[in-house]
C-alpha cells in the first residue's frame, strides 16, 4: 500500500521519505488526485509510529494508496473524541466488531452510517501485554522486535526509554523489519489485523 500525506512539506512526510529512501521501501507518493482516495490513516504520536506504520504498509500486498496524517493528542482524548464524533454522525446504532484473540484486545472496528452513506473507522491502539512498562506505545512493538533480531536490551521500566536507549541499532531495526515480513506480522498484531480490515475495504 502507497501513502500520500496531506502535507507533503511536514515532519511526517519527511520522516516517511526519509525512512522510505534509506531502506528502499519507496512506501510514500506524489501528486495523486485526492478524489481518488477514500481511506484516512491517522497516526496518533508521530515519530517512531509513522516510520513503523511505513513499514507495515510496505509488506501490504494491497495496489492501494492511502491519505496518511499525523494527529498530536493523546490516544486517550483521540479516542474519546472518536466515541464523540460517532454518535452525533451516525444515523443509526453504531455497530462495533469485537472479535477473540490477543490483536483484538487493542482493536476497534466501527461501523455506521451517515445519511446513505456507510463508514467504517478502525481503531487500533498500540501496546503489548507481554511487554511490562509503565505505558504501552509502538515502542512496545519494536522492542519485541530487537528481541527477535537478537538484539540485547537490558532491564526497563518503560518502553520509549528502553528503545532510545539502543537509539544506534535503530535504522537497522528498521533495514532488517523491510525484509522480514513475518517479524512484521509478529510484533504488529492488532495493526496487520487493523490493515487487513482496511484492505478488505480499499
Amino acid at each position: 500500500m502507497k501513502l500520500y500525506t496531506l502535507e507533503p512539506s511536514g515532519k511526517l512526510a519527511a520522516n516517511i521519505s526519509g525512512i522510505s529512501k534509506r531502506t528502499k521501501m519507496n512506501v510514500l507518493i506524489e501528486n495523486v488526485d485526492t478524489l481518488d482516495l477514500d481511506t484516512l490513516v491517522v497516526i496518533g504520536d508521530g515519530t517512531p509510529d509513522d516510520i513503523a506504520f511505513s513499514i507495515i504498509a510496505f509488506h501490504l500486498k494491497v495496489d492501494k494508496i492511502a491519505w496518511i496524517v499525523k494527529e498530536d493528542d493523546k490516544m486517550s482524548t483521540i479516542y474519546e473524541r472518536i466515541q464523540k464524533s460517532l454518535k452525533k454522525l451516525a444515523k443509526c446504532e453504531i455497530k462495533i466488531i469485537d472479535e477473540e484473540g490477543e490483536s483484538e484486545k487493542r482493536l476497534k472496528v466501527y461501523e455506521f452510517k451517515y445519511g446513505s452513506k456507510e463508514f467504517e473507522l478502525i481503531l487500533v491502539i498500540n501496546g503489548l501485554d507481554e511487554i511490562h512498562t509503565d505505558k504501552h506505545s509502538i515502542e512496545d512493538h519494536l522492542l519485541k522486535a530487537a528481541e527477535l533480531l537478537s538484539i540485547e536490551i537490558g532491564d526497563f521500566e518503560n518502553s520509549k526509554e528502553a528503545w532510545n536507549s539502543i537509539k544506534d541499532r535503530h535504522e537497522d531495526i528498521f533495514k532488517k523489519l523491510k525484509k522480514k515480513r513475518k517479524i512484521v506480522e509478529s510484533v504488529f498484531p492488532q495493526q496487520i489485523q487493523g490493515c487487513k480490515y482496511l484492505a478488505e475495504k480499499l
